[in-house]
């Protein structure tokens, strides 16, 4: 699996929205994949927005700071906020970024190096992709599951894929057969035009 996301990170996220998607629904799943992908690029914003500000701290400063910290707010309010700082960290560590979760009080940051804050960004816009190709992959994953247990269940749907397989062979052999006296029928046409 994870050849199918690149790295750990990406099964970790797939995991997560099948296990929301299990336990709240699809529709719940959706939602907090669109807000985990918005939370994402909202901080590739506010980490470019810190970098910027330090840079011209940089200028007017003897001394830089050397270690960014980055609200994680956004992420807090969603389910499993743990599993999602296990993915950040996962990603981070694959990158070689060092970086730290730190609390205070309510309030959880990352903790990384000034230096590294383009690499941080990058990651976490790339987390964002990983999201949106996570969330439809398990929404694949979970119409699958869904059509199994219907079929299970004696539900019809109504995809052709769900259909009893006595059905579809016997749809296929009825097709086989006007497909054989079509072609039976041109091999007469053109035996007779070659004067056979």
């Amino acid at each position: 699996m994870p050849s199918d996301f690149g790295d750990e990170s990406g099964e970790k996220l797939f995991d997560w929205m099948l296990r929301l998607g299990q336990e709240a629904g699809q529709a719940a799943m959706t939602h907090s994949a669109a807000r985990v992908s918005m939370a994402f690029r909202n901080a590739v914003g506010e980490i470019g927005s810190e970098q910027s500000a330090i840079t011209a701290g940089v200028e007017q400063a003897i001394e830089a700071p050397e270690w960014a910290k980055l609200n994680l707010h956004e992420f807090k309010d969603l389910p499993e906020f743990d599993t999602i700082k296990e993915i950040i960290g996962s990603k981070l560590e694959r990158e070689a970024l060092q970086h730290e979760f730190f609390d205070e009080g309510e309030k959880s940051y990352l903790i990384f190096r000034v230096d590294d804050a383009p690499e941080v960004a990058r990651c976490f816009d790339e987390l964002a992709t990983e999201t949106t190709r996570a969330c439809k992959k398990a929404e694949q994953q979970l119409s699958k599951e869904k059509g199994r247990a219907a079929a299970r269940d004696g539900e019809t749907l109504d995809d052709p894929d769900k259909e009893p397989l006595q059905d579809r062979v016997e749809a296929f052999r009825k097709s086989a057969e006007l497909a054989e006296r079509a072609h039976g029928r041109s091999r007469e046409v053109i035996d007779q035009a070659r004067g056979r």
